[in-house]
């Protein structure tokens, strides 16, 4: 690991639980993301999932109420996963483990971006199928104009998302369209050279947060 990759996993390691568990965590839009998470996990008949990422637990702890058996790992001992490690050593951890899927939820952007296809390598080593999401943001840009129509003018207001540069969230390395190379279409690119099928999309309460499905299973 890069020296800028320790410092990251530093910081994320000494975060103090209520870091997940304040007020920011309570808000609709969060909620509403970690229940997209668990739908997503159960339409992946996913019966043992790696959950890289532990949170706040909500996920893990619906599942496993469910029936799922879920392994937790982090990198933060004050959450108290199941496995204690980076993501780069769970292999060596889990000594050969296999899972349904795994689920890596804003997890990849805390570590520099030249390490997201050897994450994708580990995680691929790990389960058949995975679900990821990761933070992007898409400024709308309004447009004011008038149109001719049938010899009469109106006014007419469009709205555009287009990728723009903007202050990263504290802790993050980069985000999608943070940079070229960090463009959705690019991390599809990536996944696709793992998985089989890779599908994503924006969480439809969360306009903050997109969504990765990949697999190496035939679609149900």
């Amino acid at each position: 690991m890069t020296r800028q990759g320790n410092v990251g996993a530093q910081r994320e390691a000494q975060l103090e639980r209520s870091h997940y568990t304040d007020d920011s965590n309570f808000t609709p839009e969060h909620l509403y993301s970690m229940s997209f998470q668990i739908r997503q996990l159960h339409a992946m008949r996913a019966r043992r999932v790696l959950e890289i990422g532990i949170g706040n637990g909500f996920v893990s702890t619906f599942l496993r109420q469910a029936g799922v058996e879920v392994v937790t790992a982090d990198i933060n001992p004050a959450l108290k996963p199941d496995v204690c490690a980076p993501l780069q050593e769970l292999p060596q951890h889990l000594k050969g483990e296999r899972f349904d899927a795994v689920s890596c939820c804003e997890v990849l952007e805390h570590m520099p971006f030249e390490q997201f296809g050897p994450n994708l390598d580990i995680i691929r080593g790990l389960a058949d199928q995975a679900f990821i999401s990761l933070p992007g943001h898409f400024p709308w840009v309004g447009v004011m104009g008038r149109m001719g129509i049938h010899n009469r003018f109106v006014d007419v207001s469009l709205g555009m998302r287009i990728p723009c540069r903007r202050r990263l969230t504290d802790g993050h390395y980069w985000e999608i369209a943070s940079e070229w190379r960090t463009r959705r279409s690019a991390l599809v690119a990536h996944m696709r050279e793992r998985f089989a099928q890779v599908d994503s999309g924006v969480f439809p309460m969360h306009r903050y947060h997109y969504w990765f499905r990949c697999s190496d299973k035939e679609r149900a």
